[in-house]
């Protein structure tokens, strides 16, 4: 069950990266910020976007090849994207308000250490 919530998530993620690519604009405003005056973040979006991809495969490949440690352990790694993007967020909303991208993390967190303490 954990591998399937892994692949999920890996393709949730895909979905995220082709959003950023294809409406930079609304991912922009999505992501917490507003796009009037942040020009400069609306172009570099396309670039999350392939990133949020790449991760996204390599989690949901991982998943689908039944690799549950390798899957844990790049889960937990995984963990440090949502606590950048909350420090990022902070910046322009404020920690409150920016809290939001705080919640992938107990699930990369959790779903990450049950597939690395898992026996292959």
């Amino acid at each position: 069950m954990a591998l399937v919530l892994a692949a999920l998530l890996g393709a949730f993620l895909c979905l995220i990266g082709a959003a950023m690519i294809w409406a930079p604009g609304n991912a922009v405003q999505a992501f917490g910020i507003d796009p009037s005056h942040m020009a400069a973040d609306n172009a570099l979006m396309p670039a999350l976007g392939v990133r949020d991809i790449a991760l996204g495969l390599i989690v949901f490949g991982l998943a689908v090849a039944r690799q549950s440690r390798a899957t844990g352990a790049v889960l937990l790694a995984l963990s440090l994207v949502p606590v950048g993007d909350f420090l990022i967020a902070a910046k322009s909303l404020g920690a409150t308000a920016a809290v939001r991208h705080l919640i992938a993390l107990p699930f990369t967190l959790g779903l990450g250490l049950i597939l690395l303490r898992r026996s292959t």
